[in-house]
């Protein structure tokens, strides 16, 4: 399966331009033209990283970061902020709304495909871990869980 990634941007050339270089690079991706869209499509398909502009209308990037990590359901998708702004005040500011990494416009492909692996895989393994501890806190819980069952389901067995 491939890695899924949110592009969230209200410019249509540059979600086309990252969508682009992240389909031809293994990836699935689809876009959203701002926050409270990106929120909408993440309650439909959590995907496994978002790559999100900081300027946006109704709902800008940092509000959205923690609006993502304010919510259990979505705190482990890793998030990429977006920024034209190279500076520390921003990139500081990235990170204390919850921003697990952060790019530059304008977006290198090699540099965006290179953050993508590297936030999807952080993003799938979270969600394993997560599903892990569930199925230890089942068994500690509830002890009528088949564990063989679920440790195969989620590949821990075989």
């Amino acid at each position: 399966m491939q890695p899924h990634v949110l592009v969230v941007d209200d410019n249509k050339i540059t979600t086309k331009l990252m969508r682009r270089y992240l389909e031809s690079n293994g990836f699935t991706a689809d876009d959203a033209g701002d926050g409270v869209e990106c929120l909408e499509k993440v309650a439909i398909r959590l995907p496994d990283a978002i790559i999100l502009d900081v300027m946006m209308p109704r709902m800008d990037g940092f509000e959205t970061v923690r609006a993502l990590k304010a919510d259990p359901k979505t705190a482990v998708v890793p998030v990429a902020i977006v920024t034209a702004l190279n500076d520390s005040a921003t990139q500081s500011k990235a990170v204390e709304s919850g921003a697990d990494d952060f790019l530059t416009k304008p977006i290198e492909e090699n540099l965006l495909i290179a953050k993508a692996r590297m936030l999807t895989s952080l993003g799938i393994e979270r969600r394993r871990v997560l599903r892990l501890t569930e199925i230890i806190h089942g068994l500690l819980h509830d002890g009528d869980s088949d564990v063989g069952t679920l440790l195969r389901e989620e590949g821990f067995m075989q």
